[in-house]
């Protein structure tokens, strides 16, 4: 694969950041094909489980294997389509672009971190919702994550006011 072949990877949520991300990316790598990836999180059933509460006496029964499985192709599904609703926006700039829903496996920073690394990315675009020092430290940054895991450029995009 040639240096002007390399995909870019988006990093895209449908969020109105994400959005302000693929235009930019479909204007900074006009050629290039990008990969709108959206994050699922498989096991998300079993996380939303309750635990047994031993002070009430409340019995636990864990969702079943089918449960596990149809949530996690709803998951599945819903990152589908929200990657497509990437792609569907990304083309009407005059993009090239492909869906790519992916588990995460770790974080989602190191998720996408992945992918760009997987596919030999020229660079990985993706919106910032401008949390704040303490907002990010709670709730963590995604933008700021693949800054610091990243082996090829980040392009962060702040949506419009």
């Amino acid at each position: 694969m040639g240096a002007d072949d390399r995909p870019v990877i988006m990093a895209f949520d449908g969020s109105a950041e994400a959005e302000a991300a693929v235009r930019a990316a479909a204007a900074l790598f006009p050629g290039r094909t990008l990969v709108v990836v959206s994050v699922w999180e498989p096991g998300l059933a079993m996380a939303m489980s309750q635990p047994t509460d031993q002070l009430s006496g409340l019995a636990y029964i864990p969702p079943s294997a089918e449960t596990m499985a149809m949530v996690d192709r709803s998951q599945h599904d819903h990152a589908l389509e929200t990657a497509r609703a990437g792609v569907e926006l990304a083309r009407g700039l005059g993009a090239t672009a492909e869906p790519h829903p992916v588990p995460d496996d770790m974080d989602v920073a190191d998720t996408i971190a992945s992918v760009a690394d997987d596919r030999d990315a020229a660079a990985v675009v993706v919106g910032s919702r401008g949390l704040g020092a303490v907002k990010s430290k709670l709730l963590g940054s995604t933008s700021h994550g693949l800054l610091q895991r990243a082996r090829c450029p980040v392009v962060v995009v702040r949506a419009p006011e």
